[in-house]
């Protein structure tokens, strides 16, 4: 702990304890919300999930697997994919993040595949993972920003890699056929 610094407890799940906007100290809203409100400036703040996005991109018979190269979860695999930017629709988010993280244009289907939860880093921050099929349109995958290494897995392959969430699982597996 740094000099001068006060260990305060903080979790994902607790209600924010002072308002973003000013400051002042929330009050907790009646009934079974879970959030607050700001007597001063009068907003609700509310804990909620945070929304990300996941590529099964697939080529053939085999889908595209990464190693993820930063925590959490460093070394183990998960689809390329992020988290979704205010405002942004999840299927440009899953574009911009196939471009960063692997050089690559993709079409995203349509339609989600499978939507998971799940805690994500050291404080458990919980997330909303949306995964959608994806195809690569132009370029070649190329392991950028927060990848270490990529590899193309078979149906088979897909059970035995040590993925850092089971849902990056579920989404190889459907988007493979065996769902």
């Amino acid at each position: 702990m740094l000099a001068g610094k006060q260990e305060i407890p903080f979790t994902a799940t607790e209600p924010y304890r002072f308002c973003p906007a000013d400051g002042t100290k929330l009050k907790a809203k009646g009934g079974e919300s879970r959030g607050a409100a700001c007597p001063t400036c009068g907003r609700s703040w509310y804990r909620s999930s945070a929304p990300a996005v996941g590529a099964a991109i697939v080529e053939g018979d085999r889908v595209l697997v990464t190693v993820r190269g930063i925590e959490p979860e460093k070394g183990k695999m998960d689809l390329p994919g992020g988290f979704v930017e205010v405002g942004e629709h999840p299927r440009d988010a899953l574009a911009r993040e196939a471009r960063e993280e692997l050089g690559v244009e993709v079409e995203v289907e349509e339609r989600p595949m499978l939507l998971a939860v799940h805690t994500y880093g050291a404080d458990g921050e919980y997330v909303l993972a949306i995964g959608f099929r994806t195809r690569i349109v132009s370029g070649e995958p190329s392991p950028a920003d927060d990848v270490a290494e990529i590899r193309w897995a078979s149906r088979e392959e897909v059970d035995a890699l040590d993925f850092a969430w089971e849902h990056d699982r579920r989404i190889a597996r459907q988007a493979l056929g065996h769902g």
